[in-house]
């Protein structure tokens, strides 16, 4: 009695292990599309830092405040729209929208803005920063994160 008890025991034991191995099978996960360019550079970005001349300010050194806009097209363009404002006096210091910018992925997550095949700008992760000229010639960028 005692032998057929423990045989009942241990084939009950293996018949629980091998239903809850397989009940515990992870099922095979799809790996998730990465979203084309277009998507990754959505959304809605606050001024951070004015660069010109080689130096960087942040934006709490700076009388600039604003965002910018950056809505999807097709999957490979954008339109963009900068509402970059003097914050004394609320003057337009780069206002203006522009459409079919396009979007090219420069790997590492990172992507390039083109308008008129010309690059106007960057993003590297959160951060997107465009490309500028002053009424002086004075080369500068300004960045703003997600």
């Amino acid at each position: 009695m005692k032998t057929t008890f423990r045989f009942r025991f241990v084939w009950f034991a293996l018949l629980l292990s091998a239903t809850l191995f397989a009940a515990c099978k992870k099922n095979a996960v799809e790996p998730a599309t990465p979203a084309d360019a277009a998507t990754q550079a959505a959304g809605k970005y606050t001024y951070s830092e004015l660069s010109y001349d080689g130096k960087t300010l942040p934006a709490d050194k700076t009388d600039l405040k604003g965002t910018i806009s950056v809505t999807r097209q097709t999957a490979s363009t954008v339109s963009i729209s900068l509402d970059i404002r003097q914050k004394s006096t609320n003057d337009e210091f780069m206002v203006l929208s522009a459409s079919d910018i396009e979007v090219k992925d420069a790997g590492n997550g990172n992507l390039t803005f083109h308008y008129d095949g010309e690059q106007i700008g960057s993003q590297k992760g959160n951060k997107l920063t465009i490309n500028g000229e002053d009424s002086s010639s004075v080369r500068f960028t300004i960045s703003a994160t997600k």
